[in-house]
This record gives C-alpha cells, structure tokens and sequence, in this order.
C-alpha cells in the first residue's frame, strides 16, 4: 500500500512542501502529522481573519492516515509562514481567553446553586 504521507526521516510533525517558484514564500501547504481536523478547522479559522491572508484550506488526504495537509495563500511580501505564525498565537490567545471565561461561568453558577 503506498502512503500519502510525505517521507518521516527526522521525525517531525510538521514539514513544508516546496512551493511553485511563481508565488514565492507566499504560498505553502503544511503538513502535519498527528493531527485531524480540530486543529486543522481552528487555524484556518483563524488564517481567514488575518487580512493578508488571501486563502487558507485544509485537506485531511484519507482517513486511515493520520495526515493533515493545511495550504495557505497570502498577499505579495507576506511570507505562509509568518501567516502560520500568526494563527497560532492568536489561537492560544483565543483559547487562553475562552478558557478564563468558562471558569467565570462556572465560577458564577457555582455562588448561584
């Protein structure tokens, strides 16, 4: 059976495909090993509200492997990368955020009951 997954020979989650030499440092797919779409829909959903992000998408190839394929697409000098960056700290940001509301929520139900 011949794998989708890209050759692991350093061991990391994360590689990048080369891109076409037309777009530059503008335009990469991520692939990440060991992830699914949870990631995969939280940091397209956060490369969507980033203005200098012309498209973001993601791909989960078959699921029986364990591969997510996240393509990015950003304006001219803005290189995926720093795109990429950039949605994972507004992620944790909006994760750390969320999280301290649902303690004032549960807090407050708590004083409530």
């Amino acid at each position: 059976m011949t794998s989708l997954l890209p050759p692991d020979s350093d061991g990391n989650r994360l590689s990048v495909l080369a891109g076409d030499k037309s777009c530059g440092e503008e335009c990469r797919t991520f692939i990440f090993r060991k992830e699914n779409h949870t990631l995969g829909n939280c940091l397209r959903t956060m490369l969507l509200k980033n203005p200098q992000v012309m498209f973001a998408g993601y791909t989960i190839p078959h699921p029986s492997e364990e591969v997510m394929h996240l393509r990015i697409q950003t304006v001219e000098g803005y290189p995926a990368q720093a795109a990429l960056r950039k949605a994972f700290v507004d992620l944790k940001t909006h994760a750390s955020q969320l999280k301290t509301k649902f303690i004032s929520a549960v807090d407050e139900f708590e004083k409530k009951s």
